[in-house]
């Protein structure tokens, strides 16, 4: 029985592929939350806006009407999205949520920041990563349809 000089090539190749399929299930399962953290942030902020953008300046509108886009409370405006981050349980969900929330009178623009714990990265070395800050930016407008 004569030893072939490849014994063992094809072991090496397989295991070779194990660890390029493993790394492709770390970034494939990593990139995953990271877009679908995004994705949640997205709507979290556009929603925000639109809360925003319904806290009308009542008093406004009754001291000089509506032309073209009611005027909004820009107190109000950040309550209203405070109370919709709150309730749709944003605020208490995502890590070191930073919320920026700006007005002109007419528009709302709510800028959301976040951090996102990687599952594989994060998993496999705590205290190495702090995360990945995603951000998130909407703006809505309190326009009046003819």
């Amino acid at each position: 029985m004569s030893r072939r000089h490849d014994d063992g090539t094809v072991m090496l190749l397989v295991l070779g592929l194990v660890v390029l399929a493993g790394l492709f299930v770390v970034v494939v399962v990593d990139a995953s939350a990271l877009f679908m953290a995004r994705r949640d942030l997205l709507a979290a902020a556009d929603g925000a806006a639109l809360a925003g953008a319904q806290a009308v300046d009542e008093a406004a509108v009754y001291r000089e009407g509506v032309h073209g886009s009611l005027p909004l409370d820009a107190r109000r405006v950040q309550l209203a999205v405070d109370d919709y981050l709150r309730f749709s349980g944003v605020s208490g969900s995502v890590d070191g949520l930073q919320v920026d929330v700006t007005t002109d009178g007419t528009t709302v623009r709510v800028e959301l920041l976040a951090v996102v714990q990687l599952p594989v990265v994060n998993g496999v070395t705590p205290g190495a990563a702090d995360g990945v800050s995603v951000a998130a930016t909407a703006s809505a407008r309190s326009a009046v349809l003819p």
